[in-house]
């Protein structure tokens, strides 16, 4: 079964004009449904649109009260939802970041809306979009705390282990599909079939699974 990219984007957030705003443009372009919905409308999702929904989340409009009430809403969900930040502090620090449970993309308030139709294209298709900066931040917090990793013994065929050692190199979707002679719908069908066997929610948990074992292990 091929894995189908993200279809939709909710952009979640009260009636506001510059929600309006945003909207309108996401519309024009990018290459989703793209809709409002509020924390209440989440919960009336079933698994299978949650899975195929980007959820578009402002930091400038957030509140502790609200991202709580975001948190124990999805707590009663069936399936954790794909989180995108933006207008988010260029100076964020990583322990501000954990308590999404699934992000896949941030967006700066420094960035422009180009920036986030193009980075909203590529989560769209199986990748993170995360500043270097942040990225090696997210790596090192997830080194220093992380212990859900354990040298454990898991089934990973041939090809999964080839994948595997690309996304430990930093390579994309696209660039493991040239490297493997491959279509992108099949990798990312080898990847979702991997995060089920390994128990991680996105790309960034796998890679650092992989980083955890070594490469000796994931050639053997």
């Amino acid at each position: 079964m091929s894995i189908k990219p993200y279809s939709r984007l909710a952009l979640v957030s009260d009636e506001s004009i510059q929600a309006s705003i945003l909207k309108e443009y996401l519309i024009r372009h990018v290459k989703m449904t793209v809709n409002s919905i509020s924390i209440d409308e989440m919960k009336t999702l079933s698994s299978g649109e949650v899975e195929e929904t980007l959820f578009l989340l402002d930091s400038a409009s957030a509140t502790k009260k609200s991202n709580e009430h975001y948190l124990n809403a999805i707590s009663e969900m069936e399936m954790i939802p794909a989180e995108v930040l933006i207008n988010v502090p260029n100076d964020v620090q990583v322990e501000a970041l954990k308590i999404w449970p699934n992000l896949v993309g941030v967006f700066y308030t420094s960035d422009s809306l180009e920036i986030l139709s193009e980075g909203l294209e590529k989560i769209q298709n199986g990748e993170l979009w995360f500043s270097r900066k942040l990225c090696q931040a997210l790596i090192s917090e997830y080194r220093s705390t992380q212990t859900s990793f354990p040298k454990m013994s898991v089934e990973l065929t041939a090809r999964e282990k080839e994948i595997m050692q690309l996304l430990v190199s930093g390579a994309s979707n696209s660039q493991i599909a040239e490297s493997l002679f491959v279509s992108e719908n099949t990798v990312k069908t080898h990847l979702h079939n991997v995060f089920k066997k390994i128990k991680v929610k996105n790309r960034l948990q796998a890679f650092m699974w992989a980083k955890n074992h070594t490469l000796n292990s994931l050639s053997s």
